[in-house]
């Protein structure tokens, strides 16, 4: 009768430990996927996200075609200027 007894006991015993167990992995899970929920969502919308890299990307490219732009305009000026120059007349 007492090993019977202490048996019950020790099935109690290991049913809590398997219980406590399992609260403890469900809340490390809960823990990881906030977790890795947050930095996903860094890589998203942060500072150095995906957003941030294309935008940079097309400003880059916009600031490329502004040169081509400013580099023909002076290309031009400078022509316009030095047949003004040779119209001059020579002191």
């Amino acid at each position: 009768m007492k090993n019977i007894a202490k048996n019950i006991r020790a099935k109690r015993f290991d049913t809590r430990q398997n219980g406590i167990r399992f609260v403890f992995f469900v809340l490390f899970l809960v823990f990881m996927t906030v977790f890795l929920a947050q930095h996903i969502a860094d890589i998203f919308f942060g500072d150095n996200s995906i957003e941030v890299y294309n935008a940079l990307k097309q400003k880059e490219a916009h600031l490329q075609n502004e040169i081509i732009r400013l580099q023909a305009d002076n290309a031009r000026l400078q022509k316009e200027y030095f047949e003004l120059k040779n119209l001059e007349p020579k002191e």
